[in-house]
């Protein structure tokens, strides 16, 4: 009889969920679901049923299966799913794709965990636009084998996935599999997410699934066999199959029964476990057909026509037969787009009947075929590492490919370079060894990076790389935080007579930063002109670049905040081709932070958004800090929310300067200055981990324990406020130490720290400098003029919060100098900036003060923003809320307000939760409601 073709059948109520949730994820409300089981168990088919169901509700469809042979290729399963390859042309994978490639990846990215972080992004921008367009439907299959990377993106769409048109999928087996994976789970779950455990088919659903495949009833006896597959479909599917190729089936009285030669052989045969099952079906194959399947199973899921024509010397034409064949026979299966084995375990089978040793022949075969077609370097790679050995001809083409394989497969460089080092020549080892550095360097391993680079420096095997082992050395200190010991090998670097003048530029610009980041300024600002002079005598613009950069680092310590930023333009005119990842600089986040400190604040604005924009491109380690820096410019000028959902956007990036207390203390001082209380840090003798934190607790003390404690608490940020955070960007702490020194009795110690505050001025006043200035000598002196001329100040410079302090302090001075009117409008002014910012602990000090004054506010202020609906939108959000009803996506939204798409998805998420709405769709259709009720 014709061999039995696979059915799908049963599983109604997992099929009935799943096309519940893809209709709910088209209408806008999207899911995610884990769908896991034993090997054959129905996974796959589930999935395709799913599709079916996806595609009949018009949503873009994106299917795909992560494989074993690729679990060291980063973001390969994804990529599966989006059908990106060698050949893909597509225009709207073309960024993803050429990341994919590593394209520029050195150039731009410091590390593969930064470069990762800039595809996550690009794919996550990618689903985004997606999303604007309709429903989206991602189904991944055989997670178990997927790379890390991949899962990532997984957990990351899972993250607000309730807002956007999105069914998300995951099949894998329930073991044995990764630990990435079973925290995929948990965080799905987490989230809302779905879990449905594939359990065996039932005694009828066995039965069902057996007469579909037979077209007839099961007899009693085939019944009787059938019960002990477990009810495993495939299983029962294999097994059905081997019986009609055994001839071991035939049709009695209407139904299909077990026959063999004699009954005795019937009722003691036990079948053989499922693996087997499949191994002995497989030889029923012709053997053209065997032989060519079984290397195709060697060479992973996917079944490459061309790539097995190269290997075997056989048509493609004619392998084109073999594929019809296999798919008729239930191995392969077309999908429309390529050629893939059916199964995971057919394709395990059929490459377990190959040797080791012929596996690696052919392997090493695939390898030289492909290279010499020109194939991509990490599918060539993949080959090479399942050979044996490593000869001289692959020795000299990883020495060729080793940057580009780094960039794409960081591990698989490194494998196959360790591999490689023992037994090449001298001279090859050299450099295989400089390679194998970079690579250890870029994936992370910055110790053995280190140790090697140590050894091969003293070992001097090549002079001409001296100059770049040295740098090598030099970086993995730093990326260590051994600025020390980086600084030693740049100085050893320095008297080596073999540097070029373009190195030893680039060399002194290094040190300069290092130096910087040591606090050893002086020294810094030296080195910096060193690296300039010798870059102006090379013609290296990035030696002038770098060493500008340190040299507006050092201006900018020194509060000469105006010169900083012409020499940090510089710095930008001198690195036209873009900043290397390996010069350690970002002139994009000082010139935000410049920009800042001289209360230019839109423009302020517009520069940390391009360097937001800048570090996101390239993964920078700058980015939290931008993130940060725009934080506290959106608390300065009172946009108190939006400064909230900054902190959000910025806490999960990535964190290797310690951004992470900075936002944390920011976002206590808005929780307290709300009126909520924060507790100090846990733990005996603990310290504050950033003066943010400290400032927020001495608030809360003062509420707690009076002024004097408060002042006592909060002074240490001030008095000892030095290094890279000096007094020149902690002033702003000085508004509330002189007003709790004044509270505390002690006006002397407010007027020291009015003198201290002058000591800053020296000639570079911009209003909130010198607003602080007169605020603490008003405060010293109880001089109410002193104190509104601050007000008018911070006025200028844009800081509500201060503005308010400055009244609520003139108020109180105007009350004990008899000047009621004045000291109520003067309360009227503090009190109204309060209610914009709802700082409730501000407004009700200002109060109680007012009042033991004998003052009490004139007219009420504006009514306190709801919680809830849409008057409880800020400016902000209301923008993003025309944006999204127009249509336009997260990325797209971004670009035209100068944020970031995390701090797009952020506001988003605010929104929703305020209008108590479900998702983007929801959103869009309301916001068009509304406005057209209002145009009516």
């Amino acid at each position: 009889m014709a061999p039995v073709s696979p059915v799908f059948v049963g599983r109604q109520a997992e099929t009935g969920r799943l096309h519940a949730l893809a209709r709910q994820a088209a209408g806008g409300h999207g899911v995610a679901v884990l769908v896991e089981g034993e090997p054959g168990i129905g996974k796959t088919s589930l999935l395709d049923r799913v599709a079916a169901d996806c595609a009949d509700l018009g949503m873009r469809l994106l299917t795909g299966a992560a494989e074993d042979l690729e679990q060291q290729l980063p973001f390969s399963a994804i990529a599966n799913c989006l059908g990106i390859g060698a050949a893909t042309s597509d225009p709207e994978l073309a960024r993803v794709s050429g990341l994919l490639r590593g394209e520029q990846a050195f150039t731009q990215s410091l590390a593969a965990v930064n470069h990762d972080f800039v595809i996550t992004e690009a794919v996550l921008d990618l689903f985004d636009e997606w999303f604007a367009q309709g429903p989206v439907a991602l189904l991944l299959d055989d997670a178990q084998w997927a790379d890390t990377q991949s899962l990532v993106v997984a957990h990351r769409l899972g993250r607000g996935i309730e807002q956007e048109p999105m069914l998300l999928v995951v099949a894998t087996r329930s073991a044995p599999r990764a630990g990435a994976v079973d925290a995929l789970e948990r965080s799905l779950v987490a989230r809302g997410g779905h879990v449905i455990e594939l359990a065996p088919l039932p005694p009828d659903e066995v039965e069902a699934l057996a007469h579909d495949l037979l077209h007839a009833d099961a007899g009693p006896r085939l019944s009787r066999l059938l019960g002990t597959a477990g009810g495993n479909p495939m299983y029962v599917t294999e097994l059905l199959a081997e019986l009609a190729e055994e001839g071991a089936l035939a049709g009695r009285d209407g139904r299909m029964e077990l026959v063999w030669d004699t009954d005795e052989r019937a009722e003691g045969w036990v079948p053989p476990p499922l693996a087997e099952v499949i191994l002995h079906r497989l030889g029923f194959l012709p053997p053209a057909v065997r032989d060519a399947l079984q290397t195709a199973a060697v060479f992973g899921r996917t079944v490459e026509l061309t790539e097995l024509s190269q290997v075997l010397g056989r048509p493609v034409a004619e392998l084109a037969d073999v594929a019809a064949s296999a798919v008729e026979a239930g191995i392969l299966t077309d999908t429309g787009t390529r050629l893939e084995f059916r199964q995971p375990l057919i394709r395990e089978a059929l490459a377990a009947r190959v040797p080791p040793s012929a596996r690696a022949a052919l392997h090493r075969r695939a390898a030289q075929a492909l290279d010499a077609e020109g194939a991509g370097v990490e599918r060539i790679a993949e080959h090479v590492m399942a050979g044996e050995g490593v000869d001289d001809r692959t020795t000299q083409w990883l020495i060729g490919v080793a940057d580009p394989l780094t960039a794409r497969a960081p591990e698989l460089a490194v494998e196959l370079l360790q591999r490689a080092l023992p037994g090449a020549p001298r001279r090859q080892a050299a450099r295989l060894r400089l390679q194998l550095i970079r690579a250890l360097l870029w994936r992370g391993a910055h110790a053995e990076a280190e140790r090697l680079a140590r050894d091969a420096v003293a070992t001097g095997d090549d002079p001409a790389c001296d100059g770049e082992l040295r740098w090598l050395l030099a970086q993995t200190c730093y990326r260590r935080g051994h600025l020390r010991e980086s600084l030693e090998v740049i100085e050893q670097a320095l008297a080596e007579p073999g540097l070029s003048e373009t190195e030893r530029g680039r060399f002194h610009g290094f040190a300069a930063v290092c130096l910087f980041f040591l606090t050893r300024f002086d020294e810094a600002r030296a080195a910096a002109r060193r690296a300039v002079r010798a870059g102006e005598a090379t013609g290296d613009a990035r030696c002038i670049g770098i060493g500008d950069f340190a040299l507006a680092m050092t201006l900018a310590m020194d509060g000469d905040l105006e010169q900083a930023l012409v020499v940090n333009d510089r710095a930008f005119a001198s690195l036209t081709e873009g900043v290397q990842p390996d010069l350690q600089v970002d002139p994009y986040t000082l010139r935000g932070m410049c920009l800042l400190e001289l209360d230019r604040l839109a423009e302020a604005e517009r520069a940390l958004s391009a360097a937001i924009a800048a570090n996101r491109e390239s993964g920078g380690a700058y980015l939290p800090i931008a993130h940060t820096l725009r934080a506290r410019l959106l608390f300065l000028d009172g946009r108190w929310d939006d400064a909230l959902v900054e902190i959000e956007a910025a806490a999960e990036l990535p964190d290797l300067l310690g951004s992470e207390v900075r936002l944390r203390g920011m976002a206590d001082l808005i929780a307290v200055h709300r009126g909520t209380t924060v507790d100090p840090p846990a733990g005996t003798g603990a310290s504050y981990p950033h003066h943010f934190s400290r400032w927020a607790r001495a608030l809360c003390v003062e509420s707690q324990q009076g002024p004097a404690a408060a002042f006592e608490l909060l002074a240490p940020a001030w008095e000892k406020a030095h290094g890279l955070e000096p007094r020149r960007l902690v002033y702003r702490v000085c508004a509330d130490l002189a007003r709790l020194a004044v509270a505390a009795g002690d006006r002397d110690r407010a007027g020291a720290l009015a003198r201290d505050v002058d000591a800053l001025l020296a000639g570079r006043a911009h209003p909130s400098l010198a607003a602080t200035a007169k605020l603490c000598h008003g405060l010293a002196g109880d001089d109410a003029e002193l104190l509104l001329a601050a007000a008018a100040d911070y006025r200028e410079a844009g800081w509500p919060l201060y503005e308010g302090n400055a009244y609520e302090n003139a108020a109180e001075a105007l009350a004990r100098q008899d000047h009621p009117a004045r000291a109520r409008r003067a309360l009227d002014k503090a009190l109204e900036l309060y209610g914009a910012l709802e700082a409730t602990a501000d407004t009700a000090r200002a109060e109680a003060r007012l009042r033991a004054a004998g003052v009490r506010r004139g007219v009420r202020g504006p009514r306190k923003r709801p919680k809830h609906g849409w008057e409880a939108l800020t400016a902000t959000e209301q923008r993003v809320v025309a944006l999204v009803a127009s249509g336009l996506s997260n990325p797209d939204i971004a670009a035209q307000m100068f944020l970031s798409r995390r701090t797009v998805q952020s506001h988003v998420s605010s929104i929703l939760g305020k209008l108590e709405l479900n998702s983007r769709v929801e959103l869009a259709v309301q916001a068009a409601e509304r406005s057209t009720v209002q145009a009516g």
